[in-house]
């Protein structure tokens, strides 16, 4: 008989799909998604800081003081997508 010595899998992959689209709606959703709930939360805070302070600033500048921090609340919702797809098993062998 030939068996095999490897234990059967028992991970649980979720969607790269609904991970992506669901930290696309909401920074930090798709970490929570994967299981990654630390991670979503921090994501979650830092793009809710950005915001916080870029749109005090905005307000001072009549918005041209929030372009930079429109510009690095884009990187990382990016970040966040492309983290939450690579996060769901996608990209991880049997």
């Amino acid at each position: 008989m030939n068996q095999s010595t490897n234990p059967p899998s028992t991970i649980s992959r979720k969607s790269p799909l609904l991970a992506a689209l669901l930290s696309a709606a909401l920074c930090g959703l798709g970490q929570i998604y994967n299981g990654r709930v630390l991670r979503g939360i921090i994501l979650f805070v830092l793009m809710s800081i950005v915001w916080g302070v870029g749109g005090f600033f905005g307000a001072l500048t009549f918005g041209l003081g929030m372009v930079p921090f429109a510009i690095v609340a884009g990187v990382l919702w990016i970040f966040g997508v492309v983290d939450a797809y690579a996060g769901s098993g996608s990209f991880h062998r049997k």
